[in-house]
């Protein structure tokens, strides 16, 4: 992907950058980070039509613009959300190894520890023949098991929550080896014989899924790759010589080897995320990398005027990441009742091409939900051509569009509203490619072409997150400003009502480690105030709250305080504040200096939908009202003791 480069997975802190800018060489293990550096007045919900015909684009509910997006080459997939998720490849000669050489490697990210867990299945573990990767219980150690025993171990491990790591086995002429991030941590004598046939299970067996990611899931047949210490991937792993599985490193369930094998969800729980293990080597940039816009599914929408001529060539393209289960427009020109209607639908998991009143191609199962999905809907003369991630899927005779406004995420006539996110909107009055087969997935934003008459690539948010996972929703007058900031060119500022919405996950660490850190600037310090507030409404728990009450800033889990600082904050004045947990402690810094006592800390933080910064979420009276800064959310204990806060803006790349 133009713009980003990769490095291999990394360790430490912070440091300079000889290409210019401070590194993180933790930064795959940021969830959240946003300089907050917009115009002045900049918010989330203003959409520019990128083609020379400038159409005004007007925004309905709450849709808003943010970084997530179909690009990207970081990819993993989370298979925490649900019992028993995982993907399932159909039975092939492909996964049966014999008594030969063979590599299956993947990275895993745990979110706990706590019992065993699954990665790999091909049968039982005590089937014959069977294949089986898993860890033992709560240690994070991998075996490669068979026939009801451990054909290779790992003897140590440094297994953690929140922390990347690379796992390969591989044989080599009777010889099975196991490795951590390049380090042999098991050996053993054998040349059992691989041939049970079955399903491949990725993610989960016997209801044993892993609690985290997995990422880049190889399987080579016949090729033992690694017979000694090496250094880990240091970017997406690639279909090398006899591989016959190469998965979990794109933007949906596909596998990338030349066997293209379907991968296929089990529970629609299993979650495609940019969270991956490599360290970019590039600042993310919207107009580079690409943007999306989220719609939550209640009244979100786009309208433009009439963009589709009633009877000419027309292309209509883009990207749709489904995370509801009802049925929502992504785009058309469409009204009920009238003649000509026209509109793509994502309804149950499935894409649709819906025409004059008649759903016309409904597609398989699977396709759109927590991935992406590239769609394309063209007309030359009297034919509509319906394409799904690059495949010709329908052909249709088409019939004269409605014309009235085109509509994006929904479709306020009929209440059927999209719920997810939707990148890269193009249109244009003609017939872009030779009608065929096939067509070439974009692997890089869209940019105008003769003829383009609306293109919406999403770019125009001005509070983003710089890690290019999450898309933030500005509530109220919330809005970057010119005013004040700690370093860039501007914060955000929160009046009485006004908040920043962050996604389900923003605060689910599970029981690993965390940092939450921002710069903030209070206009009276003295008032009860909510800096962050992830907890459901009238729903108790552990659910991370902080605040100012007094003077003081308080930490507060399952509604009770567990940290209360001991000095009074002035207004006026930016403080760096930093909530970290390592191990069982949980510690609260303000400019690099512990403040109140340290919190034992065992809980397992849970997933919230509403994850609000600036807003008590009860009640307003008590939202933030002041300035903040550099707001970053990292899985992992950066601060144990007191510290130097920092002098620059956090690092937004990894090498």
């Amino acid at each position: 992907m133009s713009g980003f480069g990769y490095n291999v997975l990394g360790f430490g802190a912070n440091a300079s950058s000889a290409a210019g800018g401070p590194v993180d060489d933790e930064f795959n293990r940021v969830s959240f980070l946003s300089h907050f550096d917009g115009a002045n007045n900049g918010v989330n919900n203003a959409f520019d039509d990128g083609s020379a015909s400038n159409h005004t684009i007007t925004a309905n509910g709450n849709v808003t613009q943010g970084s997530f997006n179909p690009y990207g080459t970081n990819w993993a997939v989370d298979f925490s959300k649900d019992d028993n998720p995982r993907l399932s490849c159909a039975s092939s000669a492909d996964f049966t190894f014999g008594t030969g050489d063979f590599t299956v490697e993947f990275f895993v990210f745990f979110y706990s520890l706590t019992t065993y867990q699954t990665p790999m299945s091909a049968g039982y573990s005590n089937d014959s023949g069977g294949m089986f990767i898993q860890t033992g219980n709560g240690d994070g150690k991998f075996q490669f098991r068979s026939g009801g025993s451990a054909l290779v171990s790992e003897t140590t491990s440094d297994a953690v929550a929140n922390k990347w790591y690379h796992i390969a086995f591989s044989r080599q002429s009777g010889t099975l080896r196991v490795y951590r991030n390049g380090v042999q941590t098991g050996t053993a004598s054998n040349s059992t014989n691989l041939n049970r046939t079955g399903n491949i299970l990725i993610g989960s067996a016997n209801d044993l899924n892993i609690d985290g990611l997995l990422s880049n899931f190889r399987l080579v047949k016949g090729t033992s790759l690694y017979n000694s210490n090496f250094t880990p991937p240091a970017s997406a792993l690639t279909a090398v010589t006899n591989t016959t599985l190469l998965t979990l490193q794109s933007n949906r369930f596909v596998d990338n080897s030349a066997s293209g094998h379907t991968v296929s969800p089990n529970t629609g729980k299993e979650v495609v995320t940019s969270f991956g293990p490599f360290l970019t080597s590039a600042v993310y940039d919207p107009s580079v990398n690409g943007a999306s816009a989220f719609f939550d599914g209640s009244g979100d929408y786009l309208s433009a005027p009439t963009i589709i001529s009633s009877s000419g060539n027309f292309t209509i393209e883009g990207w749709v990441y489904s995370t509801g289960t009802g049925t929502g427009v992504i785009c058309g020109q469409y009204a009920l009742s009238q003649t000509g209607r026209m509109v793509i639908e994502s309804t149950s998991n499935h894409i649709k091409y819906f025409q004059d009143g008649v759903t016309t191609y409904t597609g398989s199962s699977n396709e759109t939900k927590n991935q992406w999905c590239h769609f394309v809907a063209m007309r030359t003369g009297s034919n509509l051509a319906f394409y799904v991630n690059g495949t010709r899927v329908h052909n249709v005779s088409a019939a004269n569009m409605y014309q009235g406004n085109f509509e994006v995420g929904g479709e306020p006539s009929i209440s059927y509203y999209h719920k997810g996110y939707i990148s890269n909107i193009r249109c244009t009055a003609s017939a872009v490619y030779s009608e065929g087969a096939s067509i070439t997935v974009p692997t890089a934003p869209y940019s105008t072409v003769t003829n383009t008459n609306l293109l919406l690539n999403m770019a125009d948010g001005q509070a983003i997150d710089s890690a290019a996972q999450n898309n933030l929703t500005l509530a109220g007058t919330a809005k970057t400003s010119t005013a004040q900031k700690k370093f860039g060119t501007s914060s955000m500022v929160f009046t009485t009502g006004s908040a920043a919405l962050a996604p389900k996950d923003f605060l689910a660490f599970g029981p690993g480690n965390f940092t939450v850190e921002f710069f903030v600037r209070f206009d009276d310090p003295s008032s009860l105030e909510f800096l962050i507030d992830g907890r459901p409404y009238t729903v108790n728990g552990p659910y991370f709250t902080l605040y100012s009450s007094t003077g003081l800033l308080k930490y507060s889990v399952s509604n009770t305080v567990r940290i209360t600082g001991s000095s009074a904050l002035n207004a006026d004045t930016f403080y760096h504040v930093a909530v970290c947990r390592s191990g069982t402690d949980t510690k609260m810094f303000v400019d690099g200096t512990q403040i109140g006592s340290t919190y034992s800390d065992s809980n397992d933080y849970l997933t919230s939908d509403l994850n609000q910064i600036g807003r008590y979420v009860y009640n307003s009276n008590y939202d933030f009202k002041g300035y903040m800064d550099e707001l970053r959310i990292s899985r992992m204990a950066r601060y144990t003791a007191n510290f130097t806060a920092p002098s620059e803006p956090f690092a937004d790349k990894g090498q």
